[in-house]
């Protein structure tokens, strides 16, 4: 039993050495295509930056994002007023984009106060 437990030990500690030397070797990997892409010069990373901004490119520009997302609020609260005046209250769906139906509430409120 007691050689068991100390076969599994170093069993692991060879898994978590192998596993060091491993990552280690990414590490300097990495190192090395950073230090070889990364430019010298002041000009060069100048020329760099200019054409990383030239290849990007929106692909769905910001004021049509803007207008996406109010569209979507818009979308999401007429059918949190049909769900809520509809299912909640009981009443038909399509009757929360009546005029009638708002002036009525208006009114109510009015009145209480």
């Amino acid at each position: 039993m007691i050689q068991k437990n100390t076969e599994a030990k170093n069993e692991r500690s060879s898994l978590r050495e192998a596993f060091k030397a491993s990552k280690n070797k990414l590490t300097r990997i990495k190192s090395k295509k950073n230090e070889e892409s990364s430019p010298s010069s002041r000009e060069e990373r100048k020329q760099q930056k200019v054409r990383s901004d030239r290849l990007r490119e929106r692909l769905v520009p910001i004021w049509l994002r803007l207008i996406i997302i109010i569209l979507l609020f818009a979308l999401c609260l007429a059918g949190g007023l049909a769900v809520g005046y509809g299912v909640v209250g009981d009443g038909n769906m399509m009757d929360v984009f009546k005029k009638d139906t708002w002036q009525h509430i208006v009114d109510i409120v009015k009145k209480d106060a």
